[in-house]
């Protein structure tokens, strides 16, 4: 095989910059995502990863999950710049969101805004989008004064750990997720779609394949219905890849389901899941899910500067309960059409 000089060159820039890194899984015994720190003092994270962008990429197949921690200087200021240098830097809007967050401009935003004594379940972004993010970007400016991880789970075990019969069930029938905005609970269509403008949100849902039907007083409510299991396009390897427990109704914590029940009934829910033919999901196939990725959970206590990148069609993500400030940014990057 003929070697090229660009291609001598490249390996030789890859040995420097990996010469550079300790890169090694956070503790044994399976899967844990990888901490990266440098070798030497001095070492600026962003000069690095410009010079070892193939290397990250390969460290990122690898590993699946990368914490980047100790670098000179390193902030969580150097969000945007990471990004540029480890991706193609094309980053995602957060429309069709399900949470409130804050917008910081370029497309960077802040972490989920929600109570600091809830949890938020494990997930992967955007498995309702019709493209959604391959690389998932985390970076910490204020950690919690206690708790506030953001939990990680591999979810090709996710996977492995389902009966088959749960397995075949939603790989024969995909999941959908019902939504309905306006009703006093959730958040308001206006600020999902970014928009006040029905007909931007009607052809917004056209494009996205988002069933869509209005009602009285602004109300809306939509329906997508998406593969639950899908094949990962650089490894190969199936995947748990859905929002089907998530947003199922006997996930809703214990007071709020009951307030909610309440005052809407179970067929008015802010949010809903069913098997992708309209069959209902059981609870104990819920339960039997949140198992699964509760068995593959991995935590970090985060410290200030420390950036994350993760594979998003690997890894799902969440979040502790935590007490004192906290203030994570993040950003998606590398839009998948799938």
């Amino acid at each position: 095989m003929k070697i090229t000089p660009g291609a001598v060159k490249r390996r030789a820039v890859s040995t420097e910059a990996e010469d550079l890194i300790d890169c090694r899984p956070m503790a044994d015994g399976g899967w844990w995502p990888a901490i990266v720190t440098p070798k030497v003092s001095g070492l600026d994270l962003v000069g690095w990863a410009a010079m070892a962008k193939p290397l990250a990429q390969d460290l990122l197949e690898r590993h699946k999950a990368l914490l980047f921690r100790g670098f000179d200087r390193q902030s969580a200021e150097q969000l945007a710049d990471f990004v540029a240098a480890t991706s193609d830097n094309t980053l995602l809007d957060y429309r069709d969101r399900t949470t409130p967050r804050e917008s910081l401009g370029n497309k960077l935003y802040t972490s989920t805004s929600y109570p600091a004594d809830r949890r938020i379940e494990l997930h992967n972004e955007g498995t309702y989008w019709r493209a959604w993010p391959m690389k998932l970007y985390f970076a910490c400016e204020t950690a919690a004064e206690s708790g506030g991880e953001t939990p990680l789970a591999n979810i090709a075990g996710v996977l492995g750990r389902l009966s088959q019969q749960t397995v075949e069930d939603f790989e024969r029938r995909g999941f959908t997720l019902v939504r309905r905005f306006n009703d006093g609970f959730g958040l308001p269509w206006q600020e999902v779609f970014q928009t006040d403008d029905r007909a931007a949100v009607e052809s917004f849902c056209k494009d996205n394949d988002i069933a869509f039907a209005w009602g009285a007083d602004d109300r809306l409510a939509t329906r997508q219905t998406r593969p639950a299991i899908r094949r990962h396009p650089v490894s190969g390897e199936p995947v748990w890849f859905n929002h089907a427990a998530f947003f199922h109704v006997s996930s809703y914590a214990g007071p709020d389901r009951d307030a909610l029940e309440a005052e809407l009934g179970t067929e008015r829910m802010p949010y809903a899941t069913a098997f992708g033919d309209g069959t209902e999901i059981a609870t104990e196939t819920v339960r039997e899910i949140l198992d699964a990725y509760h068995a593959e959970e991995r935590r970090f206590a985060w410290q200030n500067g420390d950036i994350l990148l993760v594979d998003n069609m690997s890894v799902a993500h969440g979040r502790q309960p935590y007490s004192g400030h906290r203030r994570i940014l993040v950003a998606m990057a590398e839009p998948y059409h799938g």
